[in-house]
């Protein structure tokens, strides 16, 4: 019998984490909501699609989740999404942790660049 990787089998899904491009510019073109659950919890998620593509594990991609709770407020904004609906644009972004304002906890962010 033949050795088989249990990687061989995992399910392919068109987005990938947004981590994977942390700290890349990106341009924002649509917004969806995306929720993600894990034993039975469910948290809050978008999906991003990009203007531009990135090699991920040598696959071009353009779509990208993410359940960063200060990204996802953001981008759940509706006048941001109305925006987008009409075909307009935002200056390029990245993903980048920032220092919170009070003495937080650091957390991730879209910040312009």
């Amino acid at each position: 019998m033949a050795e088989l990787n249990i990687s061989q089998f995992e399910s392919k899904g068109e987005s990938v984490s947004l981590k994977k491009i942390d700290g890349q510019k990106f341009s924002i073109v649509k917004v969806e909501k995306s929720n993600y659950e894990e034993n039975g919890k469910v948290s809050d998620g978008v999906r991003i699609y990009t203007k531009e593509s990135f090699d991920i594990d040598g696959v071009q991609k353009n779509q990208f989740h993410t359940t960063r709770t200060a990204i996802v407020n953001k981008l759940k904004n509706p006048e941001l999404l109305a925006v987008l609906e009409k075909g307009d644009t935002f200056k390029p972004v990245i993903c980048k942790e920032v220092e919170a304002k009070k003495g937080g906890k650091p957390y991730f962010d879209l910040v312009e660049v």
